[in-house]
């Protein structure tokens, strides 16, 4: 049975133009609406200097380690955990059934992989036994023909093994890797946790500068352009969660709210979305910021993608709204100001610094943006209204979880 579990809505601004949760594929033909752009240099953050101690590369290389165990034949009784190799044949009255025959399969034994009793039957077998299981298929079994009928299993076992633990060396290196030694392994695991780091230290500094010049501009939305992408939105949360045989308010629910306030909630996404591509714009024209193949090709990668395979998945336009929001992200977090501490500092005074200095930002930034907000291009009792207005045009009472906005996980049987 599938079964829906509701992750998140799409709330941050800065996320969501990452990844492009909500983009409208005309955006660049949109009246948006205007904004009076706040101080976008400049900005000062606080976010330390990136660092891997030599505990976190022995964390990383144990996991390696565990998640490649060494596999040994033994010539003992399997038990539970071990892996048997084995040939069989599933034979319901008399007669072989489609798909019950495998040669030389490898079967970890409690892994769930076969119906029950199946893995369990094998437990105490030796190399070289034959043993026909007598079994049942599940009644909700996928294959109806063989659900809740009973069929008989005969199995060879080939060869029981066992998992021992790895060990470090150049040998193990080799196998997992395409380094030679355990040293070159050490400090490429080093190299790749630092880069991590960086990369999310990086998204930081770019989502708080973003998130700073939004709260301290003043807008003056579209109101037709949020009320078309209130109701895109909604739509699309509607049509994923017919996917999943919920709805609207099943989506809701799985929030913590009831359906007013997953609208209310939705549509202060898309005016966050608006505002936040206000600046973006806004910058890029201030500072003849445009797109290169260049950065096309950094967005891509940033995705784990090629080029050619990005442009396939997004599309070529909403591609580029993306790569350019990336650019002038970019550009405004390389021009904000770090206060961090150094990261030699001790660790309590550095975090303490650091508490300190986002709280005063923060507090500013709130004083600013009480102070803004009326400044807006309507006042805070008509766009309050504009989900009623907006749920009115959407009559489908499906939740969605819009693809960009939600994540959804599906649970299936394995069997």
């Amino acid at each position: 049975m599938k079964k829906l579990a509701l992750i998140c809505l799409c709330g941050l601004v800065a996320a969501s133009i990452m990844t492009g949760c909500g983009a409208s594929q005309t955006e660049g033909k949109e009246n948006l609406g205007t904004v009076e752009l706040a101080e976008y240099k400049g900005v000062k953050v606080n976010v330390p200097a990136v660092m891997v101690t030599d505990a976190e590369v022995e964390s990383k290389i144990n996991q390696v380690l565990s998640q490649n165990p060494k596999i040994e034949e033994v010539d003992r009784p399997a038990a539970e955990g071990d892996i048997v190799n084995i040939d069989y044949v599933g034979k319901q009255d008399g007669v072989e059934f489609a798909g019950g025959t495998g040669e030389g399969q490898d079967l970890t034994l409690g892994s769930g992989r076969m119906i029950d009793g199946f893995e369990d039957g094998l437990i105490g077998t030796k190399k070289g036994d034959k043993k026909e299981l007598n079994l049942t298929f599940p009644e909700d079994y996928s294959e109806k023909a063989l659900a809740g009928q009973a069929v008989v299993f005969e199995v060879t076992v080939n060869a029981v093994k066992e998992k021992q633990s790895a060990v470090l060396d150049d040998a193990f290196v080799q196998s997992v890797s395409d380094f030679t030694t355990v040293d070159e392994y050490r400090a490429s695991v080093k190299e790749d946790l630092l880069k991590q780091k960086q990369q999310s230290a990086d998204l930081q500094i770019q989502q708080y500068v973003l998130k700073n010049v939004v709260e301290n501009s003043k807008f003056k939305l579209n109101k037709n352009t949020l009320s078309r992408r209130y109701n895109d939105r909604i739509k699309q949360y509607e049509e994923q969660a017919k996917m999943y045989g919920t709805n609207l308010s099943g989506m809701a629910k799985a929030n913590g709210m009831d359906v007013p306030g997953l609208q209310e909630a939705v549509y202060a996404s898309v005016k966050d979305d608006v505002k936040n591509q206000l600046v973006i714009l806004k910058v890029a024209e201030l500072e003849g910021i445009t797109l290169e193949d260049a950065d096309r090709q950094a967005f891509a990668e940033m995705n784990g993608q090629t080029l050619e395979a990005a442009v396939e998945y997004f599309g070529q336009e909403t591609l580029d709204e993306m790569a350019l929001n990336q650019k002038v992200m970019k550009f405004m977090a390389d021009n904000a100001v770090n206060e961090a501490q150094d990261a030699a500092a001790p660790a309590e005074e550095t975090t303490a610094a650091g508490e300190t200095a986002a709280a005063e930002e923060t507090t500013e930034a709130e004083t600013t943006a009480e102070e803004t907000e009326t400044s807006e291009e309507t006042p805070a009792a008509e766009e309050t209204t504009a989900p009623e207005e907006a749920a009115e045009e959407t009559t489908a009472p499906a939740e969605t979880a819009a693809p960009a906005e939600t994540t959804a996980v599906e649970t299936t049987a394995a069997q």
